[in-house]
């Protein structure tokens, strides 16, 4: 996990509000939802602090809460720990990649979401 934190620690600094809500809005318009194992409400709009607190609230989580034991699947709670916010990152990395226009970022979410 001190590895993933890194990771998050290391997110790029924030788009500007405005490039959030755009994106947020276009999301929202294609029906935008990442693949999550946690519930992450709002996770359109979240900024690098935003990130840095789930992943602090995760990693907190303890192993006999209702939101980790109702995960069907995945053995142990650590695991589902680092698998959430390792999509979690993955995700907002692709977020990120979209709010600054990113070519690559948008013909994915394209392709998901429209060339169907």
């Amino acid at each position: 996990m001190k590895e993933l934190r890194k990771e998050f620690e290391a997110l790029p600094p924030d788009a500007t509000d405005e490039q959030v809500r755009l994106t947020a809005e276009n999301l929202a318009r294609r029906q935008f939802m990442p693949t999550l194992i946690l519930s992450v409400p709002n996770f359109t709009m979240m900024k690098r602090a935003d990130m840095l607190a789930e992943f602090d609230r995760v990693a907190t989580l303890d192993e006999e809460s209702d939101e980790l034991t109702a995960v069907v699947g995945l053995l142990h709670a650590d695991e589902v720990k680092k698998k959430h916010l390792e999509l979690l990152l993955y995700n907002y990395h692709l977020l990120s990649g979209l709010r600054v226009s990113d070519g690559d970022a948008w013909a994915f979410i394209n392709e998901l979401y429209e060339d169907d």
